[in-house]
């Protein structure tokens, strides 16, 4: 691992540790894990309806099986589904979501 990529983990680590909270994650293929993550509840307008969305910063490590879309996470006693996933090379992700229905 280079130096610039420990450096990004580190970074992840340390904003989730500061600023993540407790999330119950769900993934489709079964099982549930609790997991530390950032959650942003209304970050970003959407073109089509819903309007808008929300998103979750992980850590990948820190998830029970890579993410995929129809995994659902459990904040506070509301259910998101996971509509899309932004990894990046250092081990971390964003997942867009979606309140379940």
């Amino acid at each position: 691992m280079s130096g610039w990529e420990a450096a990004v983990r580190d970074l992840d680590a340390a904003v989730v540790n500061t600023f993540g909270r407790e999330v119950l994650y769900l993934p489709g293929a079964g099982g549930e894990a609790t997991v530390r993550a950032v959650f942003q509840p209304a970050r970003e307008v959407e073109d089509s309806s819903p309007g808008v969305y929300a998103v979750l910063f992980v850590r990948m490590a820190d998830l029970p099986a890579e993410p995929v879309r129809g995994d659902e996470v459990e904040i506070e006693a509301v259910r998101y589904k996971v509509f899309d996933i932004e990894a990046d090379a250092e081990g971390a992700a964003v997942l867009r979501l979606r309140k379940a229905n």
